[in-house]
């Protein structure tokens, strides 16, 4: 396995990823994650870098912006936040947890306060 990209603190990492945001780099937000990572949510777990990069070009594509965070605590490797988003128009409630490996985000927890939300109106999206 071989990691181009790594960060030496969660600051650094986060920091990137809000870069790619504001940028709209789905490709460097991509490699912000682990080649070995899985993303766990309600609906099942979306594995590897190809399969998250289909699930953000699809939260991307409805329009998925953080608005404010609420709670947010780290360890070294480990960071548990809530935060609120607007998806679709709407606004959410959200909490999760990265957990880093090699300088990358390895696991990614994620949900909605109010309960699984379909999104995309039943359409299945890739898992692996």
């Amino acid at each position: 396995m071989t990691i181009l990209k790594s960060f030496s603190t969660l600051e650094e990492l986060f920091a990137e990823q809000a870069r790619c945001r504001m940028e709209n780099d789905l490709d460097g937000m991509v490699e912000t994650y682990h080649p070995g990572a899985i993303w766990m949510r309600f609906p099942g777990p979306v594995v590897g870098r190809p399969a998250i990069r289909a699930l953000l070009a699809d939260y991307w594509r409805i329009g998925l912006v953080p608005r404010e965070t609420h709670e947010y605590v780290q360890t070294d490797d480990l960071v548990m936040i809530r935060a609120t988003l607007e998806v679709d128009g709407q606004s959410v409630v959200t909490f999760g947890a990265y957990v880093m490996q090699d300088g990358l985000v390895w696991r990614h927890f994620g949900a909605d306060e109010g309960g699984s939300r379909d999104w995309w109106g039943g359409q299945s999206l890739p898992r692996e």
